[in-house]
Formats: C-alpha cells, sequence, structure tokens
C-alpha cells in the first residue's frame, strides 16, 4: 500500500527500512521523532512493522522519495492516545536532511490526513509542536490547522494544533 501525490509517498514501514533511517538520522529528526536509533533498532522495525499486521493503533509510515525510492523520513500516526480525545489522531514526523526545506513534511501531512479520512480513522488530526520550532508552526497554520492550546509534560511544552480530516 502506497499513499502517494506523485513526488512524496507514504507506506508502511518495514523492517528493512531500519539500517537507511539509523544513517539519516541527524539531532533535527531525533528531535523531531521519538528519540535516537536504540541499540536494537530493528526490534523496534519490528515492533512497529507489527502494528500494521494486527491493525494496531499506531501506524509508523515510511516517508519516500517517490522518483528516487529513497526514505525520506518517517511519520507516525496514533489513533486516540490517551492524552487525546476520542476520534482524534495525533501526527508526528521526522524529515532527513537531505528533503528538509523541500516540502516534503508537507506533503506527508496531508497525506496521513488522507489516511486517516479514507479509512474513517479519526474525525481530527492533532500536530503537538515544539513553540521554538516556528518552521513547523507555520506549516501548520499554512496546512489549516488552528492552535488548540498549549500542555507540559514529560515532552516539554507543547503547542496543540488541529484540523479536521
Amino acid at each position: 500500500m502506497l499513499i502517494s501525490d506523485g513526488v512524496i509517498g507514504l507506506r508502511p514501514i518495514e523492517v528493512a527500512d531500519a539500517a537507511a533511517h539509523l544513517a539519516a538520522q541527524d539531532r533535527e529528526s531525533v528531535r523531531r521523532t521519538a528519540g535516537p536509533g536504540t541499540p536494537n533498532m530493528v526490534a523496534e522495525f519490528e515492533r512497529c512493522a507489527d502494528e500494521w499486521v494486527y491493525d494496531g493503533p499506531r501506524k509508523t509510515f515510511a516517508v519516500v522519495d517517490v522518483p528516487a525510492r529513497a526514505l525520506a523520513g518517517t511519520l507516525d500516526l496514533t489513533l486516540e492516545p490517551e492524552f487525546l480525545a476520542k476520534r482524534q489522531a495525533d501526527i508526528r514526523y521526522g524529515i532527513y536532511a537531505p528533503w528538509r526545506g523541500r516540502g516534503v513534511d508537507g506533503r506527508a501531512v496531508v497525506l496521513a490526513c488522507r489516511y486517516l479520512a479514507r479509512h474513517d480513522a479519526a474525525d481530527e488530526a492533532v500536530l503537538r509542536l515544539d513553540p521554538a520550532d516556528t518552521a513547523s508552526i507555520a506549516l501548520a497554520h499554512h496546512l489549516g490547522f488552528h492552535y488548540h492550546r498549549s500542555s507540559s509534560g514529560p515532552e516539554g511544552r507543547l503547542d496543540w494544533f488541529i484540523q479536521a480530516v
């Protein structure tokens, strides 16, 4: 399954993506995702792939550059996590350095929202962003997300942006 706009695409993450993911990570991609590569990255990618097999609530996508067939980043959708309301999905993404500043992040979020709508998986998408990340906040506004609230917790202070899907 590939959801694509012809430039980038989203497909379920595969264990085979672990090596490319680990090689491409830099400080920025680590900050935007769950953290740096773990000593057992393959096990983490197996867990993510299993979520697809068993239709779990967390969907990890490989963000791919369609023409180059290269891994450009990752995107996580978490359906109805305990910190969100019913029928809301949390979106987190990390785009690797060579693809930043080229609109890949926005295209990936749009495709994730299409996935949510097509599968009737959520009514709203939520981006929880570091308030210092002005580029991501500008992107959220550009994509039609609206500021909802701020929160503080283990991840630090986050500004929440919501959009209907």
